[in-house]
């Protein structure tokens, strides 16, 4: 998928350089029909230009009047342009963006992806990921203040407390990644308590690491699951597989279907923790509601002592901050 938009974003700034040239040339030859005077000084610039150079390469020095010369000429230049109603950098290149001059990369002389790239880069990696319309779900924008404050009936600590808490564990675990001692990462707790909120957080996170990170709803997982078993072609599947960090959202909202649920939910997760991979889901469910729908098989292998798990407590912040 990264090579893929790669691609796509070099072959549109290729075509932005080419427009841009073209634009260049129409500028060039508006100017010179309102004011042929201008064709002739760029050429008299020009060939101080390179008449300079080829005095360098000859042995000659350059000589101290050529920059004086060429001022001159580029204050005439600008003034008629601005005589002739034009800005007066209307003959300068055209850039979509400056600073890469619309190559997509700056750096000498290691080249590195332009502001420019780097934003239209993620954004389209996040439209294809499920994350377009949660763009701004990041852990920098994280609000601990959409929480209440106040301590919890029976408990000693806060909804906000507990939600900067896991913030700050969920940031170290995808800031950390691929060194974490837990693999497998469930959050678990009703909704509109912020599980979705930062599994995108992650899933961003991860990606801008350069990590192959993949987000799908479990009912997406169950459709290629389900797909994969009655057609016998496994290629989606062993995407999933293959992630090195896969992310499922709302586990136990999709259907249960005979012989093909459970038993793919079992197979993604037992055979991914046997590559070593990492596995992070999020669930309504609580832990005895896991072991009732998907049996005690699958729950092992999610709630053992070697995974990280989560549990969301609270009121729901959506009903909460709604008018």
């Amino acid at each position: 998928m990264r090579s893929d938009i790669i691609r796509e974003l070099n072959a549109e700034y290729d075509r932005q350089r080419a427009i841009n040239a073209q634009e260049e040339t129409l500028r060039r030859e508006k100017a010179a029909v309102l004011c042929p005077e201008i064709p002739r000084l760029e050429a008299e610039r020009d060939q101080l230009i390179f008449g300079g150079i080829r005095g360098v390469l000859t042995g000659r020095e350059l000589t101290d009047d050529i920059p004086a010369r060429m001022d001159v000429i580029n204050r005439r230049i600008r003034s008629l342009l601005l005589q002739n109603g034009l800005a007066e950098d209307y003959l300068e290149p055209v850039y979509s963006c400056r600073k890469c001059r619309d190559t997509g990369y700056c750096g000498e002389p290691v080249k590195e992806m332009c502001d420019c790239f780097r934003t239209k880069f993620f954004t389209r990696l996040y439209q294809r990921m499920g994350l377009g319309s949660a763009q701004e779900q990041t852990f920098e924008r994280f609000d601990p203040d959409v929480f209440p404050d106040t301590p919890m009936e029976g408990r000693g600590f806060s909804q906000r407390d507990v939600m900067q808490m896991y913030l700050k564990r969920c940031r170290d675990w995808a800031e950390n990644y691929p060194d974490n001692d837990r693999r497998t990462v469930v959050f678990m707790g009703q909704s509109g308590l912020g599980k979705t909120y930062l599994m995108h957080c992650m899933t961003k996170r991860l990606l801008e690491k350069g990590v192959n990170a993949l987000l799908i709803s479990a009912f997406s997982f169950l459709d290629t699951a389900r797909r994969a078993y009655f057609s016998g072609k496994t290629e989606d599947m062993d995407t999933l597989l293959d992630a090195d960090v896969l992310l499922i959202d709302d586990m136990g909202s999709e259907p249960l279907m005979e012989n093909i649920t459970i038993v793919q939910w079992f197979n993604l997760i037992n055979e991914r923790q046997t590559r070593g991979k990492a596995t992070v889901v999020t669930t309504n469910l609580m832990e005895n509601e896991l072991r009732e729908r998907y049996t005690e098989r699958v729950a092992s292998r999610l709630l053992n002592n070697e995974a990280m798990v989560l549990h969301f407590i609270g009121e729901d912040v959506r009903r909460r901050t709604s008018p």
